[in-house]
């Protein structure tokens, strides 16, 4: 149409293949770094999470339609080759192959979006597999075409766009990870002991003109200096996993936690004290989290407002 402005085509990355990592095979390993709990920093670490993506793209097939039917091989492969290019401790393998994972449904996730659904009206372009991925086998790219194209997934694509447009908190680290970014900080003022999760998810959740990302983000900032306030006077104290964070989002999702990476868990760090959240009201009543529905009845009155600072 005359007139009409062109449309302007998004930057996206293209595919990693990193020969250089690929020809270090041959030679000395590169040797990872990492922090107290267990997650991995430095510049060897963010080479070793690409090398990791490459390597599970192009070792699990797009036939496998999830990650959990994965194979105990193809898994042990993956982490064998990790392992013969990195210097990594053998205690990280599952944080490694939970990497690999995550990178690999993002690889048939960015397929999906940016390939097979503009062109689903266009079945001819999907005929043989995209010319910058010719590690993809031609019988299992018509397999995952079909998949991907089943009215079955479709309803379940168009749910999670849904979904992710509902997100309130948005991430803003990009590559660099919480870990690092701690790691950086760390540095900067000489700081030698952990920074807490919620100062690290305030880091996470700023602009480059350091404002927050949402309003969202921003309220809940809020909640977060109005406990920290209450924890100074005396009114609340947190143990383990029940920290300001968990008080003020809620509790974590299984297998993740927050400001601390994709792959981390409680069970992969050394944050294992799960003891509950205690809120010295006074003498006679001494609450935790769990046990607040319960007890509700009981509470005096007047206690309440000083209650209700944890759970709004």
């Amino acid at each position: 149409m005359a007139g009409a402005e062109p449309v302007k085509k998004r930057n996206v990355r293209g595919p990693t293949y990193m020969p250089k990592v690929v020809r270090r095979m041959q030679g000395r390993c590169s040797t990872i770094r990492y922090k107290k709990r267990g997650q991995l920093i430095g510049k060897n670490a963010s080479e070793m999470q690409s090398y990791i993506g490459v390597v599970a793209h192009q070792t699990v097939p797009l036939s496998i339609c999830s990650w959990p039917k994965v194979s105990a091989e193809l898994k042990n492969k993956i982490w064998e080759q990790v392992r013969a290019t990195y210097d990594v401790d053998p205690k990280c393998e599952k944080v490694v192959l939970s990497s690999a994972g995550l990178k690999w449904r993002q690889f048939e996730s960015n397929l999906v979006v940016e390939i097979i659904i503009p062109n689903k009206e266009h079945m001819e372009k999907l005929r043989r597999p995209p010319l910058a991925y010719n590690f993809i086998n031609q019988k299992d790219w018509e397999t995952f075409v079909a998949l991907r194209l089943s009215a079955k997934y479709l309803k379940m694509h168009a749910v999670a766009i849904e979904r992710v447009k509902r997100k309130k908190y948005h991430y803003r680290l990009s590559r660099l990870g919480y870990a690092n970014k701690e790691a950086k900080v760390q540095e900067q003022f000489g700081l030698t002991s952990d920074i807490e999760r919620h100062e690290l998810w305030k880091m996470g959740h700023k602009k480059k003109n350091r404002e927050y990302s949402s309003e969202s983000v921003r309220e809940v900032v809020e909640k977060i200096d109005e406990i920290l306030k209450k924890y100074k006077e005396g009114f609340v104290t947190f143990y383990g996993a029940n920290d300001v964070l968990t008080a003020v989002i809620g509790p974590e999702h299984s297998g993740s936690v927050r400001a601390l990476g994709k792959v981390m868990s409680y069970k992969t760090t050394q944050t294992q004290d799960r003891t509950q959240i205690h809120i010295p009201v006074s003498e006679k009543f001494n609450y935790s989290a769990q046990n607040y529905g319960k007890n509700f009845e009981a509470v005096k009155k007047e206690e309440i407002d000083n209650l209700k600072v944890i759970f709004l």
